[in-house]
């Protein structure tokens, strides 16, 4: 229940900061960012975005989102991944 908490507050983030990004782009002047101190302050939303992003792939990769919405079946997974794995070409 947790990591499905999670994954959905990651995913909320994920696209509630890249909105907010794309909303700050089009309102300010886009071409005074060098040597500007003032514009280059911010961009924590950007922080946020690459940090659930990795997060949610290491959550994907070690399968705790598949067993967190679907716990009766982590032995079919790892079961069905072990026989596709091991399988010759």
């Amino acid at each position: 229940m947790f990591t499905q908490f999670i994954t959905f507050a990651i995913i909320v983030a994920i696209i509630g900061c890249i909105m907010y990004g794309r909303k700050l782009i089009r309102t300010e002047k886009v071409d005074a960012v060098f040597g500007n101190p003032e514009r280059a302050k911010g961009g924590t939303h950007w922080i946020i975005v690459g940090s659930s992003v990795i997060l949610l792939t290491w959550l994907y990769y070690s399968w705790d989102i598949a067993k967190s919405f679907y716990p009766q079946s982590a032995n079919e997974l790892c079961g069905t991944i072990a026989s596709t794995a091991f399988k010759p070409i």
